[in-house]
């Protein structure tokens, strides 16, 4: 049994094959590694191999790597951004400077289907990342999360204080709702920006798939065709280890 774990600012996700193939992800707050893990993880089945994608600090990569060993007694092996890999270009002048966690989620993309399409992972971070029908990877942004615009305000500006909020229309009423619906409107006002900024550069139908953890606040509000695809990161992970087994 392989194991698959995306470790993400916020959160850490897992899986299995046989749980990918079934759409089915756990997943933890990352805040606290390994401590996060130590109930959920104690009660699964010993792993013949992990395979790991991670976003943050080397010294949290190590308190990981350190429970797999003591634990498992097996070594990680890590994801790593690539020049070229699964029919996908990276766009990058410095490949290396693709977050790892972007590169797996475009050639999971890339897999699920040939079209130019917009890969959107909303987490701490949004990152929107374009691909064409070639699949090569033509760039992209990042832009604060829906939690880190909010977040943004609170610190930076004397609004009052603006716990919860709900999204009920697009002219909110209230300063905490008017504080969520932006931040999840700008987001999607941008990822239709470059969803037709694609489609004009691209002859075929553009696709635009949708992961992350607040990929069902984008979803409900994303005014363009789009598929919501979890633990896409996850399953680019699934197809490197097997490059690379």
């Amino acid at each position: 049994m392989k194991l698959y774990i995306d470790i993400g600012n916020t959160a850490i996700k897992w899986a299995t094959d046989g749980e990918l193939e079934k759409g089915l992800l756990h997943q933890t707050h990352s805040a606290d590694l390994p401590t996060a893990i130590e109930e959920v993880w104690l009660e699964l089945v010993k792993p013949d191999a992990v395979y790991i994608a991670s976003v943050r600090r080397r010294q949290v990569d190590r308190k990981l790597l350190q429970w797999v060993e003591r634990e498992w007694q097996i070594e990680a092996l890590f994801a790593e951004t690539r020049r070229q890999e699964h029919g996908v270009t990276n766009g990058y002048e410095q490949p290396g400077q693709l977050g790892v966690d972007r590169w797996l989620a475009l050639i999971a993309a890339r897999a699920l289907s040939p079209s130019p399409q917009i890969v959107v992972d909303c987490g701490s971070a949004t990152t929107i990342d374009a691909m064409d029908n070639e699949g090569r990877h033509i760039g992209g942004i990042i832009l604060p999360g829906k939690r880190l615009l909010a977040e943004a305000l609170r610190q930076n500006t004397d609004i009052p204080p603006h716990d919860g909020g709900v999204i009920r229309d697009y002219f909110a009423t209230d300063t905490a709702s008017g504080i969520q619906t932006g931040a999840v409107v700008a987001q999607c006002a941008t990822v239709e920006k470059l969803y037709h900024m694609l489609q004009q550069r691209e002859t075929g139908e553009v696709r635009c798939v949708v992961t992350g953890g607040d990929a069902g606040y984008l979803s409900a509000y994303l005014e363009l065709p789009h598929e919501v695809v979890p633990g896409l990161v996850l399953r680019g992970l699934q197809l490197q280890s097997g490059l690379d087994a």
